[in-house]
């Protein structure tokens, strides 16, 4: 289930990136564009077109600057957003509620690609991450969680942990301490998150946690970009994330703690309160997982992760409030109770 609209607590536009308001499309006239490190020390925006690929910039010729598209306070195509979240989301929901187990599958193709653009994302750090064994090991534990449960994730991570540093031995990188340790966090972050997720769907009524899961955040990016738009005005974090308010995030309690209290009621008969602290906590920490990928982006000097979602950016750039937020759902479902 994937928001309708943004990531939550957004005010307006996209910050600019590197903390420049020059056109990142725009290129020199004879020298091909720097290398990355190069540009966070001259101050420039740094973007692929750029480079030695521009024939612009190979022929020296001036590139005529390109307007970039206004769309208004939402900061996004709003139609392309909420029409590939309604057919995302229905397909999730659909899933758990028809066939659960085929919602496997669905995070499967989701971690794969969001494992895929992560690798591609920190690779612009001057490291390189291990894409194929971080991909096919994220795969592995997934499916290693839904038959054989925690014991079955742990020995696969650990398995995984090892085939990666076995990888980049193997190919000799002369800067593997780095390559290692961003291909782990990749491995981490991506990976072991998405597995909390799955076993969370190996329970009995599995299906029903994960739709009241997923159903909160998105509950939470939801109300935090609607009333980050209509009066977001205090930033939580500027530097890190200029367009997060403390309206917004005051948007995702509301929205979260309503839809996780009429779940609650409805789907599990538990108390209406721990729908609230579902709905409180919930926000918190996918505010968190908001603030972490944006704290990436800026780093690498990024807008999105990907663009495989029109209106959303890339597959990670979906799953960032996600991911840090199921092992804390794990906890309070095994807490709270009228749950696990």
């Amino acid at each position: 289930m994937i928001a309708l609209t943004g990531s939550g607590n957004q005010a307006s536009d996209p910050a600019p990136l590197g903390g420049s308001d020059s056109d990142p499309h725009a290129s020199s006239s004879q020298t091909p564009f720097p290398k990355r490190r190069d540009l966070r020390n001259s101050g420039k925006d740094y973007s692929p077109e750029d480079s030695e690929t521009n024939p612009a910039a190979e022929t020296g010729q001036d590139v005529p600057e390109e307007a970039p598209k206004d769309y208004g306070k939402a900061g996004r195509n709003l139609p392309a957003a909420i029409g590939i979240g309604l057919l995302i989301g229905g397909i999730v929901l659909v899933s758990l509620i028809v066939f659960p187990i085929s919602f496997l599958f669905i995070i499967l193709i989701a971690i794969v690609a969001a494992m895929w653009e992560l690798a591609n994302a920190l690779s612009r750090s001057g490291s390189l991450v291990s894409r194929f064994p971080t991909m096919v090991s994220a795969a592995c534990m997934v499916v290693a969680t839904f038959v054989g449960g925690r014991e079955a994730l742990w020995v696969t991570f650990a398995a995984s942990a090892g085939a990666v540093m076995l990888f980049t031995m193997v190919e000799r990188r002369k800067n593997a301490v780095k390559d290692v340790s961003l291909s782990l966090f990749a491995l981490t972050y991506v990976g072991l998150m998405a597995c909390f997720v799955v076993y969370l769907l190996t329970q009995p009524d599995g299906n029903l946690y994960v739709i009241l899961f997923l159903a909160s955040v998105v509950a939470s990016d939801t109300g935090g970009y609607v009333f980050g738009v209509l009066w977001g005005k205090h930033p939580i974090a500027p530097r890190i994330s200029p367009k997060k308010s403390w309206e917004g995030y005051i948007g995702s309690v509301i929205f979260a703690a309503a839809v996780a209290t009429i779940l609650a009621l409805t789907l599990f008969n538990a108390p209406f309160w721990t729908g609230l602290v579902i709905g409180v906590v919930i926000p918190a920490f996918a505010t968190l997982g908001d603030f972490s990928e944006s704290m990436i982006k800026r780093d690498l000097e990024l807008k999105d992760m990907g663009t495989l979602l029109p209106g959303h950016g890339g597959v990670m750039d979906r799953l960032d409030s996600i991911l840090p937020t199921a092992p804390v759902a794990l906890v309070m479902f095994s807490v709270l109770p009228g749950y696990l």
